[in-house]
């Protein structure tokens, strides 16, 4: 669950009392809201005792460079991710796509969610409840079927669960599945270019400018990390268990919106309850040191926020300046001048 480029960009909001890192969306705020109207002022998150050297850091950035084989793996998988589908004249067998209109019917009435036109459904695939695709193989394009089926007693939909329904079904197309190739044709099917080189040259293009960001992300967060590990600081233990606690408050609100609990929310990650309080206890810690860290320089070298430095912020963060001014003024201002003492720290590095 850490990760150290999403502290980074999450320090401001961690250590400003924690109402969660705000970075992706806006609409999830109000359980936030809720949560943090009740919580005490925030305690002293600690000092810097001693400062480390912040000029001549030495940083290592990763490479940039896109192999051969991290090419060729890419273009596997986007292969295997768009298979060819070609139109047969034969019966259906398990592994082939059916183009389907289906209409369901309860006591001879269709029901809510029961109908569609047009449905690529693959035979075999367990999308459908049991009976629906076993009742198609053997059909041919233009055929009509009808599957009486019963829905799981455990079904999500109280009126369907356990109950007899009918799948008046119609066959548009049947179409066989298999693997594609990297040729011309593939390339004109997927994208607006007309040839293989074409294609892989944008790819490699993408894969190189992914390789860029990712790598200035990790410098980022080494080249605070470098300051941090110089540096002599004192973190106020309560505070951390203060942060800690609003974080937990948050999520248990969150979560309750979608009549979830904390334990069922954590689960999907593979966590309990006290794993996730220890990750959140480290992604505090580590925020607050960089928020300290982060204050000292920028004390130090009578830093303050710009226009440039917002929008540079907004980019990161890829979202609309204005929203994050209107939404999340404080926590801009700190985002951007965490953005700034980094970026200062690293044009004063010596990268290798």
């Amino acid at each position: 669950m850490r990760n150290d480029t999403r502290l980074l960009l999450c320090a401001a909001a961690v250590a400003l009392a924690a109402t969660g890192c705000k970075s992706n969306t806006v609409e999830e705020t109000t359980a936030a809201e809720e949560t943090t109207a009740a919580v005490e002022e925030a305690l002293d998150p600690g000092t810097v005792t001693t400062l480390g050297e912040y000029v001549g850091v030495e940083l290592t950035k990763d490479s940039t460079v896109v192999s051969d084989e991290e090419l060729e793996t890419r273009i596997q998988s986007i292969l295997d991710a768009n298979p060819e589908y070609t139109e047969v004249s034969r019966a259906a067998e398990e592994g082939d796509i059916v183009n389907i209109d289906y209409v369901g019917l309860k006591d001879g009435e269709a029901f809510d969610g029961g109908t569609a036109e047009g449905y690529d459904l693959e035979l075999g695939s367990g999308a459908f409840i049991d009976g629906f695709e076993d009742g198609l193989i053997g059909v041919k394009t233009g055929d009509q079927r009808d599957l009486n089926l019963t829905f799981p007693e455990n079904y999500g939909s109280e009126e369907l669960a356990g109950q007899d329904v009918v799948f008046q079904v119609t066959v548009n197309a049947v179409k066989e599945v298999s693997d594609a190739v990297l040729d011309d044709s593939f390339v004109q099917r997927m994208s607006d270019f007309g040839t293989v080189d074409e294609f892989r040259a944008d790819l490699l293009k993408s894969m190189e400018e992914e390789k860029e960001e990712l790598a200035e992300q990790a410098l980022q967060v080494a080249a605070l990390q470098a300051v941090i590990g110089n540096s002599e600081l004192d973190v106020n233990a309560d505070a951390v268990e203060q942060q800690v606690n609003n974080q937990l408050a948050y999520y248990e609100s969150m979560v309750q919106m979608y009549g979830m609990t904390l334990d069922d929310y954590v689960s999907i990650y593979g966590m309990t309850v006290d794993q996730f309080t220890e990750e959140l206890r480290t992604m505090v810690e580590t925020s607050i040191e960089q928020q300290l860290v982060v204050n000292a320089i920028s004390e130090a070298e009578n830093m303050e926020v710009n226009d440039d430095d917002l929008q540079f912020t907004a980019d990161q963060l890829q979202m609309d300046l204005d929203e994050l001014k209107e939404n999340y003024a404080e926590e801009l201002d700190t985002q951007a001048m965490v953005y700034k003492v980094v970026n200062y720290i690293i044009d004063n590095a010596v990268i290798q």
